[in-house]
């Protein structure tokens, strides 16, 4: 990717990273080549998600099959994505040699009577993986550089790290314990852009939340981001700080366990947390190592909540090598 970016050629930087964090999480967990496909992802999910809080609002109040008729474009974008999916699988099975990949390790499980994941529960695994385990990486990276590209002491900070780390070498996993700042700004640009803006509960019994009654059946919704702009938690909330990571505030007491959950929590805590934060650390650090980014005057810069808080516009940037 960043041997295609030509010096001072103006580009969207989130369509970028949206198309190389498809192909890393197609090659470590399936196995896959989706090169030619990355496409025709990109535009299936941009219809998917277009009206995501339209849709959601009407499968509260009707059957979840009632709006069909009302979103054609969605379903088809649906079947699209299942295409694609259903490819991968079927490629998998028709061939006899064993990977020691996520997508074997699926296939290979049993429930406890012996049985296989059916179809229809396997492509809504796989799904979920190949999905969410590029988008959120690749929105979580484009705010960071966005971010970066308007500090220039922090990109500073990064810079000296990056050439004392890795000395213009490609960065490889066992540089993480050394690259501290550039996990912390990561953790930052989460903190102010978190990729999952709001996570859906519902209460399985009548209970009480903080003084508050909620009957059973009822949907709550718990927001990453009123609770990661929250003053009591980190003050001059809005302040790109990199530094408010040097030690980890939870463990020091600075703030409660959950005042920062951009992969939730609970049983529920994203899969894939630990394999996101080394992939966004190394290619950030890929990134900010050969280029500094600096933003296009005028282009608006909007944020775009549906399932994920995307750039409603991109992010459009021009490189300037280092």
């Amino acid at each position: 990717m960043l041997d295609s970016w030509k010096e001072k050629d103006e580009r969207n930087i989130h369509d970028d990273l949206m198309r190389v964090t498809l192909e890393i999480v197609a090659q470590c967990l399936f196995g896959a080549e989706v090169t030619d496909v990355a496409e025709r992802v990109g535009k299936a999910m941009e219809v998917v998600t277009e009206r995501f809080i339209l849709n959601a609002s009407l499968a509260v109040m009707f059957p979840f099959d009632i709006p069909v008729r009302f979103a054609r474009r969605e379903w088809r974008a649906i079947r699209e994505l299942n295409g694609i999916i259903g490819s991968i699988i079927r490629k998998r099975r028709s061939s006899n040699q064993p990977r020691e990949d996520l997508l074997d390790m699926v296939l290979r499980v049993r429930d406890a009577d012996g049985n296989p994941m059916s179809d229809a529960q396997l492509r809504d695994e796989v799904m979920t993986l190949f999905l969410a385990g590029h988008e959120t990486t690749a929105i979580a990276l484009s705010w960071a550089c966005y971010l970066i590209a308007q500090n220039p002491v922090i990109e500073a900070k990064l810079a000296e790290e990056l050439q004392a780390v890795l000395g213009g070498r490609v960065s490889v996993p066992e540089d993480l314990p050394r690259l501290r700042y550039t996990e912390m700004v990561i953790k930052e640009a989460m903190r102010l852009y978190p990729a999952v803006w709001g996570i859906g509960r519902r209460a399985l019994q009548d209970c009480e939340l903080g003084g508050y009654r909620v009957p059973a059946g009822s949907n709550i919704f718990i927001l990453q981001w009123c609770t990661q702009h929250d003053s009591r938690f980190f003050p001059d909330p809005e302040r790109f700080d990199p530094e408010r990571w040097r030690e980890d505030p939870v463990r020091s007491g600075k703030i409660p366990r959950f005042a920062y959950f951009p992969f939730g929590g609970g049983p529920r805590v994203c899969v894939g947390a630990s394999f996101a934060m080394m992939e966004a650390t190394l290619l950030l650090a890929m990134i900010q190592q050969r280029f500094h980014l600096e933003i296009v005057a005028g282009h608006p810069i909007e944020l775009f909540a549906s399932v994920t808080l995307r750039p409603k516009y991109g992010i459009r940037v021009i490189p300037q090598r280092r």
